[in-house]
């Protein structure tokens, strides 16, 4: 179940830009098992929220740069 925070929506708002739940895996470089977590509640990492919100915000994988 997802639990709605601002960290929830944004990756769900990355999930949908990446296509899917491997494709956001994969562009924030975690197992799908830990991605699932966080949508459960697990706490997100301070890094990867900011990453999902460069996916959100410049709306493509190419272009965000997610190692810096």
């Amino acid at each position: 179940m997802l639990v709605s925070t601002p960290q929830t929506r944004t990756l769900e708002r990355a999930l949908e830009r990446c296509g899917g739940e491997i494709a956001l895996a994969k562009a924030l470089g975690v197992d799908i098992e830990i991605l699932s977590g966080w949508f459960a509640g697990d706490d997100v990492p301070q890094k990867i929220y900011f990453s999902a919100l460069d996916i959100v915000a410049i709306g493509s994988l190419g272009s965000a740069n997610l190692n810096s």
